[in-house]
């Protein structure tokens, strides 16, 4: 299991990097509390606008290479989560129903 202290290490990171993000929430395993010892931590970036999501996914990732476990960071604009998040089956309905909010700038 992650600790607050990596969590809160990945969040100065990213709003450093992401230009302060409009949230930033986890998802996955670790937020629901059953990650094993080889899970990884998933996150995910929303902005207000995203150019080039694949790169500022990449970039985002590279930003968090200080902290020493697998990371998947997706990145996606508040217009692409409000879009998708109702929709069951995708990464941001379970990222919004089952994630747990780390930074929220409204």
């Amino acid at each position: 299991m992650v600790t607050e202290e990596t969590l809160q290490e990945a969040v100065r990171l990213l709003r450093e990097a992401a230009a302060d993000p409009v949230r930033i929430i986890l998802f996955g395993s670790q937020a629901r509390g059953d990650a094993g010892e080889e899970s990884d931590l998933d996150l995910l970036v929303v902005k207000k606008e995203v150019a080039n999501r694949h790169a500022e996914m990449v970039r985002l990732r590279h930003a968090l290479n200080p902290i020493r476990m697998p990371i998947d960071v997706l990145v996606a604009s508040e217009e692409h989560v409000r879009d998708w998040g109702p929709v069951p089956g995708t990464v941001y309905h379970e990222a919004l129903t089952e994630g747990r909010v780390l930074h929220d700038s409204l």
